[in-house]
């Protein structure tokens, strides 16, 4: 190994490309400050400190775990090229000693080193020469657990995979990373009175010899005492229902974790402190103490922003987090855009476990000028949503919509529906903002009955779905959306519930929502059936950006047997931004490859 040390300052530039605005004002500044540098006097260089070089060192002879910490241990300060040989002597003898110890370490008690040093090029190359000789070894090892940890898996399992086996080399560190196991284990797990009834190494280095004897009692287990929250925001019975750890229960660290983000989680509080009375324990229970600091009541956003799909749209949306002390939150939110405009109110409340389960009443109102088909609604209801242990999103809703519909310059025709549906939902993935694997599922179905506070009989199932596999330097996206209604009259089927293609998210290379079956006057009117595929290759340029190829079909439809389905390809770039994928896409519909269409999308993958 070469370890080699300049004395010089070293000035490093790292620029990003972030955007056209930010690289402006970057040289209006440079031009700004230019002058301010010409005006500086000039150095001189008969005064200016010259740079000296640092000696080089290099270890040879020897491998393995014995040369690696013996580089580990080199000092930070090399002599200069320009040291004297007293100087040098000193440097050397001090290594020695360094490399003693460090070769102990890892079980080389005889190693020796013999030091050489040349002056090449007015710089002295210092070279030592390892020879590591007989190693110790470890020939008795004794590791026990006693006490009632025996009854936790994990001390289990750090008894059955002991730090060595008889004739290992001995490496101190090895022990002395297995000893903070136990203790870091005892004290995860609420071990508190743990110690060690023996621990030591025994050395004989002229038989090249060690044993090895560690016994903990870890003594039992602590249990949590009385549980005391200090909060303003929620009364005592719907507090306790965001408590997961109960008195009595047995002690974890990786509970009290769970605990501070559950509470995180809940919308309430921004100042979370969960703290153990180690002090005040008696009889093997903790006292815990928590003490939560709430955020502010209402929490308002506004956005402007413009999409492909959507066009220029204003949103806006307050968060008041809590109603009342039984833990209500409200979300009201609306959106103006010359295609979609809606306003929506939610009213949610926590059930006896909130971390799992919630009750919504929704309001929603919406204008959907896209398209050819205009739709105004009212729909009012109640969502019922809780989460599995294996992360499903599960939700059952119950809601009346009332809808006008007009197709093109068509006599509009008004619904009153009510609808009862259900759908699951997950979403798996190594990184929610970029992944490079994982997939989504969601399918849900809902349906109404004529004369049961509807005016005609429905039942709508939809599927979506998206996968995600990482190739080498590259991704490849798979997605596949498919819908099915059954529905006795097409014409009175409100448009929020017939299925469209087309648009940045669907079949690129066509406008959003443009695909569908169409009237005599070549309006897009929608279909009772969805199918749309998609396969994308995104491969990796730098950190930042990516260049892709992608190939979209589908098309909404009314006969099943005769989809019509319409394909779209085309290329793109992805930007990985701070708040999620960027994407720029360029695709070619099949009917017009001559006039291609520009989509532009910002959001997670999945």
């Amino acid at each position: 190994m070469n370890a080699r040390v300049l004395y010089q300052p070293t000035i490093t530039l790292t620029m990003r490309l972030i955007s056209t605005q930010a690289v402006s004002v970057f040289l209006l500044n440079l031009l700004f400050l230019l002058p301010l540098f010409a005006a500086e006097k000039p150095t001189n260089p008969a005064t200016e400190e010259k740079l000296v070089p640092a000696a080089e060192v290099t270890i040879v002879g020897t491998g393995g775990d014995l040369y690696k910490n013996l580089a580990l241990h080199l000092p930070s300060r090399i002599p200069a090229c320009t040291e004297s040989k007293e100087d040098l002597k000193q440097f050397i003898k001090s290594l020695k000693r360094r490399f003693r110890g460090a070769a102990r370490a890892v079980g080389y008690y005889d190693a020796v080193f013999t030091p050489n040093t040349r002056l090449i090029n007015n710089c002295w190359k210092i070279t030592i020469d390892v020879k590591a000789n007989r190693p110790v070894r470890v020939t008795q090892a004794r590791f026990i657990i006693k006490g009632d940890g025996l009854q936790q898996q994990e001390f289990n399992t750090l008894r059955n995979n002991p730090p060595y086996q008889s004739g290992d080399v001995l490496n101190h560190k090895k022990y002395t990373d297995y000893k903070a196991s136990l203790k870091e284990t005892a004290q995860a797990f609420g071990y508190f009175d743990a110690a060690f009834e023996a621990h030591k190494i025994s050395v004989n280095p002229l038989k090249y010899s060690a044993s090895i004897d560690l016994v903990l009692e870890t003594g039992k287990r602590f249990r949590y005492g009385k549980i005391t929250v200090k909060q303003k925001v929620l009364n005592k019975k719907v507090i306790k229902n965001f408590l997961q750890i109960k008195e009595g229960d047995f002690y974890s660290s990786e509970d009290l974790i769970a605990q501070q983000q559950l509470l995180q989680s809940s919308g309430f509080y921004k100042g979370i402190s969960i703290n153990g009375l180690h002090k005040q324990a008696t009889h093997q229970q903790i006292p815990i103490n928590i003490s939560l600091q709430a955020k502010k009541r209402n929490a308002w956003k506004f956005k402007v922003g413009y999409g492909t799909d959507t066009g220029p749209r204003i949103n806006g949306e307050l968060n008041r987090r809590w109603t009342s002390a039984k833990g209500h939150s409200l979300n009201l939110a609306a959106t103006a855009s010359p295609k979609i405009s809606t306003f929506s109110a939610r009213l949610t409340e926590p059930k006896a476990n909130p971390h799992e389960a919630v009750l919504s009443y929704i309001f929603e109102w919406k204008q959907d000028q896209e398209g050819d088909t205009l739709g105004r609604s009212y729909k009012v209801g109640g969502e019922y949503a809780r989460k599995n242990s294996d992360n499903w999103k599960q939700k059952a809703t119950l809601t009346y919509l009332l809808e006008t519909t007009q197709e093109g310059k068509a006599t509009p025709t008004k619904s009153h529906l009510t609808l009862l549906g259900a759908s699951v939902e997950k979403t798996e993935a190594d990184n929610y903002i970029y992944p490079l694997n994982g997939w989504y599922l969601k399918a849900g179905v809902h349906g109404a009955i004529e004369k049961l506070l509807s005016d005609q009989s429905i039942l709508q199932l939809e599927i979506k779905s998206k996968l995600i596999t990482e190739l080498d330097h590259a991704r490849l996206i798979g997605r596949l959306d498919f819908g099915s209604t059954l529905v006795g009259d097409f014409d009175s089927l409100p448009k929020s519930l017939r299925f469209f293609a087309g648009g940045g998210r669907s079949v690129r290379g066509y406008g959003f929502n443009l695909l569908g079956e169409t009237d005599a006057n070549n309006d897009v009117l929608g279909g009772k059936h969805l199918l749309v595929g998609s396969l994308e290759y995104e491969y990796r340029i730098d950190e930042s950006w990516s260049a892709a190829a992608f190939l979209d079909a589908g098309n909404a439809y009314n006969d099943l047997k005769s989809p019509d389905l319409k394909w779209g390809a085309g290329f793109g770039a992805r930007w990985r931004s701070p708040v999620g994928p960027v994407r720029i896409d360029i695709g070619f519909p099949q009917d017009k490859l001559a006039d291609p269409r520009l989509h532009i999308s910002i959001g997670s993958d999945l």
